[in-house]
């Protein structure tokens, strides 16, 4: 009788292990870091990994760099539709989406790119962001070239950090292309924006080491925790003009078609 007891007793320990095993937390589903960016389609750039630069030591706010309620990508529905583009009535150029390339690291603008202007290591955690990527399309040359840039930097409406760290950047970027004639000796730069404007607009003119120059149009627009730079330019004998005669809507709408597809495909404009 004792035996059978003890049998019985035992199978019963094992039954109950087996319960607590079964019915223990399940962390499968567990939400690792909100998305609130749209899933990207197999034409969206993926994008880099947060910096996770230390705020001590670089200037950079307390909440930054992280992924929570950010996208780790740049959707494909985040680029502009090339109809707002310069000179695409004359090129119809290639959708930017399905041209898009990830950045690694501090993402590098071409305008600061054509001026020679680096990035300063302290402001390279904002440079790198959550995410970025640049589509270019075009045809080089003395034929106009459009690329636009998308940086990430992430959703202000987790961290009034990132907000900062968003200005920032920008900040930097127009500071580069109205001081470009420091860093590129003889370059020009004409401001198109008012202050004021949601917008900044510019056309430089960049000599390059090897006796030709760079005509750049330049428009940058920065919304919620996104900086979007949208370059178009061409390359030509010094004194000589581009192949096909400049033709573009107006900047203001230019900025509109950079802003509006950022702001639904991305968190945090307002």
């Amino acid at each position: 009788m004792r035996s059978t007891r003890l049998v019985t007793a035992t199978a019963a320990a094992l039954v109950c292990l087996g319960a607590l095993s079964a019915c223990g937390p399940d962390n499968s589903g567990a939400d690792g870091g909100k998305t609130a960016a749209p899933a990207p389609s197999t034409a969206a750039a993926t994008g880099a990994a947060p910096s996770g630069a230390p705020a001590t030591g670089t200037g950079k706010p307390a909440g930054t760099g992280g992924t929570d309620g950010a996208a780790k990508t740049i959707p494909a529905k985040a680029w502009m539709d090339t109809k707002s583009i310069p000179m695409d009535e004359t090129y119809h150029y290639a959708p930017l989406a399905a041209n898009a390339k990830p950045q690694t690291g501090p993402v590098q603008f071409k305008g600061m790119e054509l001026c020679h202007a680096p990035i300063a290591k302290d402001d390279e955690y904002g440079f790198a962001g959550t995410a970025s990527a640049k589509a270019s399309v075009g045809f080089g040359g003395d034929r106009w070239t459009a690329q636009q840039t998308l940086l990430f930097v992430g959703d202000p409406t987790h961290s009034s950090g990132t907000k900062q760290t968003t200005n920032m950047v920008d900040q930097r970027l127009t500071d580069a292309l109205k001081g470009c004639a420091k860093t590129a000796p003889g370059a020009t730069v004409k401001v198109n924006s008012a202050d004021d404007a949601p917008y900044f607009a510019a056309v430089l003119t960049i000599p390059q080491a090897d006796g030709t120059a760079v005509t750049l149009h330049e428009y940058a627009v920065t919304d919620g925790g996104t900086v979007s730079e949208l370059s178009v330019w061409a390359t030509t004998k010094a004194g000589a003009q581009p192949k096909d005669a400049w033709k573009a809507p107006e900047d203001k709408y230019v900025g509109t078609g950079m802003t509006a597809p950022m702001c639904e495909a991305l968190p945090g404009c307002g």
